[in-house]
């Protein structure tokens, strides 16, 4: 699986001013964002500075640009006019294996599933070419099949993208928790989001990302705790082995390698 983000914050990219503030609030990725932030008489114009600012900016820090929608004029250019960059593209509105005809085949990207017929077409988005990872769009999705956005009707496509991210090994980032003002509200989604198994959730204010990165990074504990188990399993050459009372196979030292992997200490 590719390097992924645990609380990747969006940033306007007519609002690159911002990004010393994302640097420095302890975010682990960069969205810079065409799309929904920028206002249509906007868009060519931050789309030229975003491209200036990446080309002289070198970023210590992952980082992604979020285009417009492809079956736009405005994405198409976007598409162009990022495809030599080395940066994720993250695709809005991505709906189907057709919409890999107008991306070039070097190109990495994360399609930005938040319609129905992106969760309908799903297998076939998540195993498409150059495909690191799947990113929830709530906010789209819920307006369009006309429900709530809460925890209980997005299961289903939250569910189905975890699916499909574990079966094709790519990352799978939530949807941002849209009010910045309910703490509570935030831990509870992030909670559930991290224990159905999604690898991260994006964040839309500075104030959020801490609290995103509570409940997705392992604590000093679990760190310890992964690697004595894969210690005991590498030294004791068997399938299954009890450590601590806690019962340990292959899908479990699966498990604490990702642990590692996540808090960085898979070296």
């Amino acid at each position: 699986m590719t390097k992924f983000p645990i609380s990747p914050i969006f940033i306007p990219a007519n609002k690159l001013e911002y990004v010393d503030k994302a640097l420095n609030s302890g975010a682990d990725g960069i969205i810079f964002d065409l799309e929904d932030s920028v206002l249509q008489e906007d868009k060519i114009s931050a789309r030229d500075n975003l491209y200036a600012f990446l080309v002289k900016n070198s970023l210590d820090i992952l980082s992604y640009i979020r285009i417009n929608d492809l079956n736009t004029e405005t994405g198409i250019t976007d598409l162009d006019f990022f495809k030599d960059l080395d940066y994720g593209i993250i695709i809005p509105k991505f709906e189907s294996d057709k919409d890999f005809i107008k991306i070039p085949d070097k190109l990495s990207i994360i399609p930005l599933i938040e319609t129905p017929l992106a969760i309908k077409n799903l297998g076939k988005i998540a195993s498409g070419r150059n495909v690191t990872g799947l990113a929830f769009g709530a906010a789209d999705l819920s307006s369009i099949i006309g429900s709530e956005m809460n925890w209980d009707s997005m299961l289903y496509a939250r569910s189905k993208i975890i699916n499909e991210c574990s079966i094709n090994n790519i990352f799978s980032i939530d949807s941002p928790f849209m009010d910045t003002l309910d703490t509570e509200g935030l831990e509870s989604e992030s909670k559930l989001s991290k224990s159905i198994g999604f690898n991260g959730k994006a964040t839309i204010n500075p104030s959020q990302i801490n609290v995103v990165k509570k409940y997705f990074l392992p604590t000093d504990e679990e760190i310890e705790e992964a690697k004595e188990i894969i210690q005991a399993f590498n030294e004791g050459n068997k399938g299954v082995f009890s450590f601590k009372g806690k019962v340990i196979d292959k899908p479990i030292i699966k498990i604490m390698e990702n642990r590692l992997m996540i808090s960085g200490n898979d070296k």
